[in-house]
C-alpha cells in the first residue's frame, strides 16, 4: 500500500512538473486534481515539526517534478514552436476532464453569494493575467543580462523565483505564465537548453557557471516563495476552507480559458493569420491542427474523467490534514 502511495505521489509530481512548464497551465491545479495539494501544504509547513512524515510526502512529488521538468523543458521548447495548439489542447482536456475532481472538495456545501463571488474573482484574476501576457508579456528585454550574470541580476532572479513560486502554489495560477509576463520565461528556457547542449554535445563548459548560478538563484527564490505562500495557503485553508476552494475552482476555470489566451498561443494565432513571428513555425496547417487539437482535447478529457471516477470508486484520495496544526 505504501509503495502504491509513493508511486501515486511520484506520478502526481510528474503531472505537476509537466503542467508547470507550459504557460497558462497551473502546476498547483494539477496537484488539486491528483488530491495531493493539501498534503503538500501541510508537509511544507510541518517539515521541522514532523520531518519524517513531511519528507515521505514531499520526496516522491519533488522527484516526479524534477523527472518531468527536465525533459519537458526541451520537448515543450520544440513543441511550442511547431505544435502549440495541439499541446495546449492536451492539457486543456486534462483539466476539463478532471474538473469534477476539483469540485469534490466543495460537494454538499451550501452555495452562497460570498462563495460565488470568490469563484468569479478567482477566474477574473487568472483571465486578467492572460490578458496582461498578451499585451505586455515579453516586452521587458532581459535576455542580454543572462550573458553577463551580474550580482544585481542574480538578486532579480531570486525575486522572480519568489514571484513564480506564489503562482506555483496557488491553484489555477500559472508560474510559467507569470514568467512570460515578466519576460523571463523564454530566456530561462532558451539559456538552459543552450548551455546544457553546449556541455553535452560540444564539450564547451565556459557557460557552466552561468547555468549553475542562474538555476541556483531561481531555485532559492522559488524555495523562499514556496515557504511564504504555503503558510498563507495553510492560513486560508484552516480558517476559510470552503471559501478558499470556491476561489480555487474559479482559478482553475480561469486557467482553462487562459490556456487558449496567452502571449504564446496568441502569437501562434497571428502566424496562422499570415504574420511572420520569430520562433513560431507550425508543422501543420491550421485546417489540420485545429480539428486534431479538438480531438486530442476530447480524448484527454474523457481519459482524465475516467481517472477521476476510478479514484472515487477506489477511494484513492490523500488523507485529510489538519491545517490548524
Amino acid at each position: 500500500m505504501k509503495t502504491k502511495k509513493w508511486f501515486r505521489r511520484f506520478f502526481a509530481g510528474m503531472g505537476i512538473g509537466a503542467g508547470a512548464a507550459i504557460p497558462g497551465v497551473s502546476g498547483s491545479a494539477v496537484a488539486v486534481v491528483f488530491k495531493v495539494f493539501e498534503s503538500i501544504i501541510w508537509a511544507v509547513n510541518n517539515i521541522r515539526k514532523h520531518f519524517g512524515r513531511a519528507f515521505a510526502i514531499l520526496f516522491p512529488i519533488i522527484f516526479g517534478i524534477i523527472c518531468a521538468v527536465i525533459p519537458c523543458i526541451w520537448l515543450f521548447k520544440m513543441a511550442l514552436e511547431h505544435f502549440v495548439f495541439g499541446i495546449i489542447c492536451i492539457f486543456a482536456g486534462f483539466l476539463i476532464g478532471s474538473f469534477p475532481g476539483v469540485t469534490d472538495e466543495i460537494k454538499g456545501v451550501k452555495v452562497t453569494k460570498k462563495y460565488i463571488l470568490s469563484a468569479v474573482i478567482g477566474a477574473l484574476v487568472v483571465i486578467g493575467m492572460g490578458a496582461i501576457s498578451v499585451f505586455f508579456g515579453g516586452k521587458m528585454n532581459v535576455a542580454t543580462h543572462f550573458g553577463e550574470m551580474s550580482w544585481w541580476f542574480i538578486l532579480i532572479l531570486i525575486l522572480v523565483g519568489i514571484i513564480a513560486a506564489v503562482a506555483l502554489i496557488v491553484p489555477g495560477m500559472s508560474g510559467s505564465l507569470i514568467l512570460l509576463i515578466l519576460g523571463f520565461y523564454k530566456p530561462l528556457v532558451d539559456n538552459t537548453v543552450l548551455w546544457v547542449k553546449e556541455m553535452l554535445m560540444s564539450g564547451d563548459f565556459s557557460n557552466t557557471w552561468k547555468l549553475f548560478v542562474m538555476l541556483l538563484a531561481f531555485a532559492v527564490g522559488v524555495l523562499i516563495g514556496v515557504i511564504i505562500t504555503s503558510k498563507m495557503m495553510k492560513f486560508f485553508l484552516g480558517r476559510y476552507h470552503n471559501g478558499t476552494y470556491f476561489a480555487i475552482v474559479g482559478f482553475v476555470i480561469g486557467s482553462i480559458l487562459v490556456i487558449f489566451f496567452n502571449s504564446i498561443i496568441f502569437n501562434y494565432y497571428l502566424v496562422w493569420g499570415g504574420q511572420n513571428i520569430t520562433g513560431f513555425s507550425p508543422s501543420l496547417p491550421m485546417a489540420v491542427e485545429i480539428p486534431l487539437g479538438i480531438g486530442l482535447l476530447a480524448v484527454c478529457a474523457f481519459l482524465s474523467y475516467l481517472l477521476v471516477r476510478f479514484g472515487r470508486k477506489n477511494g484513492k484520495e490523500e488523507e485529510k490534514y489538519d491545517m490548524g496544526a
